[in-house]
């Protein structure tokens, strides 16, 4: 049986995750709209899309004045991460195929991350729905925040939230610290956090997946 205590610790550790990405989507939200998008394009983009990385990145290139073309191109290029996520989701997914494809709507950095992390297989479906939901509600909520601070505030890097990215990893550890796995976690926020000022918006994740190097390099020097 599923433990009450275990279920609440799950659902507390998505809450925090998704409180980091609705900051983000804040940003998203705000830097879109000073990039001259309409609003309902930057909220539905949330809802279908639902790829924090990849729609800054777009944003950021359009805003920057690149073509739309390469904004696609680099958005599609960031987002071919998924297919490596949904083979990892894929251990833990429904069977039936209907379920599963509505599941790979919710397949993203976050949760798939968040599943895996969970110490029992049996709990890694939960996990990863608690974390999707959460994140499904909260990236929008945080761009259609976001377009009504554009509004406000017409500089979106004046906010400085962009330095919220780091602040997912942390999040993730919050619910799934291991002594294996507080390395590789430190060193993805720490690279994601010096890289921000540096990089173009939604590129500061990816660089800091570059924390799993870290475990890599542990395992190859045990065996």
């Amino acid at each position: 049986m599923r433990s009450p205590k275990r279920t609440v610790r799950l659902r507390a550790s998505a809450i925090a995750i998704a409180s980091a990405v609705l900051v983000v989507g804040v940003a998203y939200g705000s830097a879109a709209l000073a990039a001259g998008f309409p609003p309902w394009l930057v909220i539905l983009a949330a809802i279908l899309v639902l790829s924090a990385s990849s729609e800054l990145l777009f944003v950021g290139v359009i805003a920057a004045g690149g073509l739309p073309w390469v904004a696609v191109a680099a958005a599609l290029l960031v987002n071919l991460r998924n297919i490596v996520y949904g083979f990892s989701a894929s251990s833990f997914l429904p069977a039936p195929r209907i379920a599963r494809h509505l599941s790979a709507h919710l397949v993203n950095d976050e949760s798939v991350a968040f599943a895996l992390a969970q110490p029992r297989s049996g709990q890694r479906l939960l996990a990863f729905r608690v974390a999707g939901v959460a994140i499904l509600i909260a990236w929008p909520l945080g761009a259609a925040i976001g377009v009504l601070v554009g509004y406000v505030v017409p500089d979106p890097a004046r906010l400085g939230l962009d330095a919220a990215f780091p602040a997912i990893f942390l999040a993730i550890l919050l619910g799934s610290v291991k002594r294996s796995t507080v390395g590789p976690a430190v060193a993805g926020a720490t690279i994601a956090l010096a890289a921000t000022p540096f990089v173009a918006a939604g590129l500061a994740p990816i660089l800091g997946l570059a924390g799993l190097l870290t475990a890599v390099r542990k395992r190859g020097h045990r065996a």
